[in-house]
Formats: structure tokens, C-alpha cells, sequence
């Protein structure tokens, strides 16, 4: 039997757990499937039992664990304080160094290309993303959807595609400097991440521009790379630190800075985890305790600034979805809210199960998609009732789940991230564009 033991750090967390049961109706599995296995009472049992050597690694036991969103909904509902997804990142990391992994078909052996060597990489992922606009530009997509023959793609690619926002605008290299006009509130360090500027490079330019607006000074440093999530959670730990070590030497660069700040809540919890990540690393461990002090999600850190007053009406019912990176993760649910209100003529409604997971959880809906589908269609019925115009979510991968099944279902609502309604609401731009 493979030694699958969690380090005497982690494991202890296992003991935090009473078994109360509290999680059992937050977790977005168990309430789909009803059964105890797909619960994160169940998983920390399997996981302890896995660390414990009282089980096996079977095919049943790994289908449980990865069917596991990663969407820490568990961990604000624990009464005990379980860092639960400590615990599951862990035990993934361990298989995975194990050699432990289901047996995969070449459509999976090739969307985990994508997934780990292309997707971190904005240079690379670029590359892709020109042969999708001339695509977009010529209606060959739309031609393969109405022919049927996107149909005839294998589950992973048609998912892949199908996630693609319909216009996907280019940019200009963002500034690696910016000053204000006004006098300096603060110095700040935006991390732009790798699929959300490659897909969502409005929305770090709308970014850019409410710091201005706020008389930020904005750094955006050329040596930054990819925050680690999607290997960290694939359980490729080691390339993770390594993602992780050079994003800290990148910003460390820059000197004396108010604070490093992220549109996507996914990339924000794990820039913030990059402390425990790193716990034992005798050189950056310290470094990525003072990283991790800097590290504000936007709308966190916007919202304690405070921001401006927003000048510029928007005239539209508003739902917000929270990304459960940021609600769970970060425990971030208020301020979102507080900037969205902010806005002139702006009627935010809220969403029922507005904390639920709409299935995307990272890259989950590319490796599940039957129950990220779901989860998306759960969500989009509770959107329906609020009759709004507009979802507001702030993850980019919220932001390409909604679209897609928005658009699939013939929708009428746009899908933005907040950020970019507080850049119409300065007048920098007439519209939000995103569909």
C-alpha cells in the first residue's frame, strides 16, 4: 500500500472535526447526491483513513475526492473552524506524488496539457486564443455549432470551447507604472493573472483605471506569473511553490508598496494561502508571510479605501452572485455589495443561495462537467426569479460558467464582474461589454 500520510501539521487538522453534520446541507455534492461519501464529513473520513493506511486508493474512493468542488462552503458553516481545504489539497498532492491518478483518455491526457502547461501561461494561451477570434471573425464556431459538428468533439474540447466568451477583445500590454492625476492615496501592485488577462483583459484595464480614478498609484510588474491554483489544486504541489516563489520575488522587486491587489477571487485565495504553501521553505517562508499581509482582494480593498463617489448613472437591476473563493475563501461578502451600492441608479436585488457554487470551482467544470452543469443550471434558476438585468460576479471563472450557460439558455441578463460597473460608473467607458 502506497505511504499516503499527511504530515503530522496537516493531519492533526482531521481531529477538528466533531462530525456534527453541519456541513452536510452547505455542500453542494452531498446535496445533489444526498450521499455521505460526497459530504466533507464523509471526505475527511476517506482522507483520514487514506492517511491512516486503513484504505485503499480504490477508483471509488479517488472518484469521491475529486468530485470535491474545493468550494471551502464547509469551512464557514463549521462550527469547529475545519480548514478543510487544507485537508483535501493535501491528500491530492499525495496521490499525485504517489502516482495515484485515474486512468485518463487521450481527450483528458490532453486537456491536462492545457490545464497545466498552457492556461498559466498568458504568452502560450495567447497563441490559442488568436486561432478562437479568427474563428469568432470568420463564424467557423458558429458554423460548427449549427452543422452539429461541435457535437462530435470530445467531451473535454467541446467544453473548452463552449467556454469561451463570443468576442474575445485583445490588449494592449498593461503599464508596469501609472500615477494618478490626483494626489497619492496609495501605492498599490495589481496582479493580473493568466487566464483573466488573457480572456479578461477588459476587466484588468477597468481595474487599472478605478485605481486611477481613486488616485492609486499602480505598479503591474512584468515578472509575475501565474498564482499556482490550478496546479496546487491538481495536487502538483511543487510547481505551485515554485509559481509561488516567483510571484513573491516579482513583487518583493517593486520595494516599499500599500498592497497587491487581484480581481479574481480564486487567484486572491491562493495568493493569500501562499504562507502555508510555503510554511517550511527556510528561505521564503517569512517572505511569504509578509506577501500574504499585503495581499486584497479589489473589492476589499477598494471598499476600505473608501472609494469616490461615482458619478455616473447605471440604470439596471443588479444580481450578485458570490464566488465562493471569495465568500468562503476569503470571507469576503460585504464589500462587494458596499461598491455595487455606491453606483448612481444601480437597484441591487439579492440571489437566493447567492454563496452556492455555480460549478465552475476553478477547472472543475472542464473535469465534472455533469455536476458543474448542474450546479449552473441551479444557479441560473435563482437568477431567473430575480428578474435582473445584470449578474455580477467576481471570479473569472464564475464569469465564463455563467456566460456560457447564460447563453446556452438563451438568457437575457449580461454577465460582468463588478469592477467593470464601477469603471462605467466613472465615465471611463459608455457600457460593459461582457454578454
Amino acid at each position: 500500500m502506497p505511504n499516503l500520510q499527511l504530515e503530522e501539521r496537516i493531519s492533526e487538522r482531521f481531529f477538528d472535526c466533531v462530525h456534527c453534520g453541519l456541513c452536510l446541507s452547505q455542500c453542494p455534492t452531498y446535496s445533489e447526491l444526498g450521499d455521505e461519501n460526497d459530504s466533507p464529513r464523509g471526505r475527511i473520513y476517506l482522507m483520514r483513513s487514506l492517511s491512516e493506511g486503513r484504505l485503499q486508493p480504490s477508483a471509488r474512493v479517488l472518484e469521491h475526492l475529486d468530485l470535491c468542488l474545493d468550494c471551502r462552503a464547509c469551512e464557514s458553516a463549521c462550527p469547529s473552524g475545519v480548514r478543510y481545504g487544507s485537508l483535501i489539497e493535501s491528500m491530492r498532492g499525495q496521490l499525485q506524488d504517489a502516482g495515484i491518478i485515474p486512468a485518463k483518455t487521450w481527450a483528458e491526457r490532453l486537456l491536462d496539457k492545457f490545464m497545466f502547461n498552457i492556461f498559466p501561461h498568458p504568452k502560450k494561451l495567447s497563441r490559442w486564443l488568436w486561432l478562437a477570434r479568427l474563428g469568432q471573425a470568420i463564424g467557423m464556431n458558429e458554423f460548427l455549432h449549427q452543422s452539429g459538428l461541435a457535437d462530435l468533439l470530445p467531451g473535454p474540447l467541446a467544453k473548452m470551447e463552449a467556454m469561451l466568451p463570443p468576442h474575445i477583445e485583445p490588449c494592449d500590454p498593461m503599464p508596469q507604472h501609472t500615477m494618478p492625476s490626483g494626489k497619492v492615496r496609495a501605492r498599490v501592485a495589481l496582479f493580473r493573472g493568466c487566464v483573466s488577462e488573457s480572456i479578461f483583459g477588459p476587466t484588468n484595464r477597468a481595474t487599472l483605471r478605478v485605481l486611477l480614478a481613486n488616485d492609486c498609484e499602480v505598479f503591474v510588474p512584468d515578472a509575475q506569473g501565474c498564482c499556482g491554483a490550478i496546479h496546487h489544486h491538481g495536487g502538483r504541489h511543487h510547481d505551485a511553490e515554485q509559481m509561488a516563489k516567483d510571484n513573491i520575488d516579482a513583487f518583493e522587486a517593486l520595494g516599499d508598496i500599500d498592497a497587491v491587489v487581484t480581481n479574481v477571487a480564486g487567484c486572491g485565495t491562493m495568493l493569500k494561502d501562499y504562507g502555508e504553501l510555503l510554511y517550511h521553505d527556510p528561505v521564503y517562508a517569512e517572505r511569504a508571510r509578509r506577501f500574504v499581509a499585503k495581499m486584497k482582494d479589489i473589492n476589499e480593498f477598494l471598499a476600505a479605501l473608501p472609494i469616490y463617489p461615482p458619478t455616473h448613472p447605471i440604470l439596471a437591476k443588479v444580481t450578485y452572485h458570490e464566488a465562493c473563493h471569495l465568500c468562503h475563501g476569503q470571507q469576503i461578502r460585504k464589500q462587494p455589495r458596499t461598491l455595487l451600492q455606491a453606483i448612481p441608479g444601480l437597484d441591487l436585488v439579492e440571489l437566493a443561495e447567492s454563496e452556492w457554487c455555480c460549478g465552475a470551482a476553478g477547472t472543475y467544470n472542464l473535469t465534472q462537467p455533469e455536476m458543474s452543469a448542474r450546479l449552473a443550471q441551479r444557479k441560473l434558476a435563482n437568477i431567473d426569479e430575480t428578474g435582473a438585468d445584470i449578474v455580477a460576479t467576481a471570479n473569472t471563472g464564475c464569469l465564463m460558467q455563467l456566460m456560457q450557460h447564460a447563453r446556452a439558455g438563451s438568457k437575457p441578463y449580461r454577465i460582468v464582474h463588478p469592477i467593470d460597473l464601477l469603471d462605467v460608473a466613472y465615465g471611463n467607458r459608455d457600457e460593459v461589454s461582457h454578454a
